[in-house]
């Protein structure tokens, strides 16, 4: 498991998140929003060439440059960073059909709980995988990936 691809919010559907966007969300519209909370604390720095490659057009430019400079896991800025995520996910979760979404929640709540132990529960990083983890909704789901909604 790559710890830093996923600290770097690998597991965000961009695309999926341009729609809501296209789609004036209120999801997407709080992202810009936690994209400029981010900005602010971000120092200048040069944007992740291969990130940009990823990441689709249709998406304001603070969104964008807030995801192609992501902090080094464990960095004073990785709690912005962490809000910046979350909104990204709310915004596309505001896309999937409600019947996808909980298997998609538990599925990225396993994921992100076995982070947190690869991390070790206790570090900067297994810390902000557990806030992750935490600021997920469903907490009343079970946890296992195999949970249909009825």
């Amino acid at each position: 498991m790559d710890l830093k691809a996923l600290h770097a919010a690998s597991y965000v559907n961009w695309s999926v998140v341009s729609d809501s966007w296209a789609r004036k969300t209120v999801g997407s519209r709080m992202l810009l929003f936690a994209a400029r909370r981010y900005l602010e604390h971000a120092p200048a720095e040069r944007p992740d060439a291969e990130r940009a490659e990823r990441v689709p057009g249709g998406l304001p430019e603070e969104v964008r440059r807030a995801y192609l400079a992501p902090p080094e896991p464990g960095e004073d800025r990785s709690g912005e960073w962490g809000r910046f995520v979350d909104a990204a996910l709310a915004a596309e979760f505001e896309m999937v059909p409600y019947g996808e979404r909980p298997p998609m929640i538990s599925e990225l709540r396993a994921g992100l709980l076995e982070a947190a132990r690869l991390a070790g529960e206790e570090t900067e990083l297994g810390r902000w995988f557990v806030a992750r983890r935490a600021a997920l909704p469903g907490s009343d789901l079970p946890d296992g990936a195999g949970y249909l909604p009825v």
